[in-house]
């Protein structure tokens, strides 16, 4: 099962990576004197509001996920000849990484308390949104852009929630879910054509599921199926950003 989740995790991030070599390239090769093309690189933390309580509609598998990580980029096109009340649209494709590590589960078809988490419970998603931000350029200062937006897109979800006795756990390869973002933030020029960012940003996967097994074993009636639930999360990010 490890063994699985291992190669699992390596190839989302592998994903990940692809993903990224591609936004990287359409940038480099995006021809625009003025600069408007630009691409940008991030990482911080990822920070879960709530239990997880992914259910099949009769129990439960509530679960707390400790603070983790995402990292990604995008490449975006600023309209500068757009301005909505001082607001300049820009678009942008983002391909990011999250993996939170498992804090606590606690099945409610096994009375109360909590379950014993195995070592490696994990959550990772790999996350292509579409992006529409707002800049506000020279409100506070000629270097210092505030900015808000959001996007929309997919998660493709990774499970592997390992508890128990019996090697019980919640195992997916990668569930594919809508999912979306609002998120807003402040660009530092630090010259013509490289900036730093900092934001923090409110995220939700939609009805992310995965199916209860014993090993590898899928589990039927009122403790099997599948369990699922929006994941809700916090996500802080820096970077940087360079104009082309």
């Amino acid at each position: 099962m490890q063994n699985s989740h291992t190669f699992l995790t390596r190839s989302a991030r592998a994903t990940a990576i692809a993903a990224l070599a591609s936004v990287v390239t359409t940038a480099a090769h995006a021809e625009d004197n003025d600069h408007d093309w630009y691409l940008s690189l991030n990482g911080g933390a990822s920070i879960h509001t709530d239990d997880v309580e992914f259910t099949n509609g009769t129990n439960t598998v509530e679960t707390d996920f400790n603070t983790g990580f995402t990292f990604g980029g995008a490449v975006g096109y600023r309209w500068t000849d757009y301005n909505f009340g001082g607001f300049v649209p820009r678009t942008e494709l983002e391909v990011s990484y999250t993996e939170n590590d498992v804090d606590t589960i606690d099945f409610s078809g096994n009375g109360a308390g909590n379950e014993v988490v195995a070592d490696g419970s994990q959550i990772s998603n790999v996350g292509i949104y579409g992006n529409v931000f707002f800049d506000l350029p020279n409100v506070i200062s000629n270097d210092l852009t505030p900015y808000i937006g959001g996007g929309a897109g997919i998660n493709i979800v990774s499970h592997n929630l390992l508890y128990g006795a019996g090697g019980l756990n919640l195992n997916d390869d990668g569930d594919t879910v809508f999912a979306w973002h609002v998120t807003g933030g402040v660009n530092y020029a630090l010259s013509e054509q490289l900036s730093t960012f900092v934001d923090v940003g409110f995220r939700q996967a939609v009805d992310a599921g995965s199916v209860r097994r014993a090993g590898s074993r899928a589990l039927t009636g009122a403790a099997g199926g599948t369990f699922e639930d929006d994941i809700n999360s916090i996500v802080v990010r820096s970077g940087l950003s360079v104009d082309f």
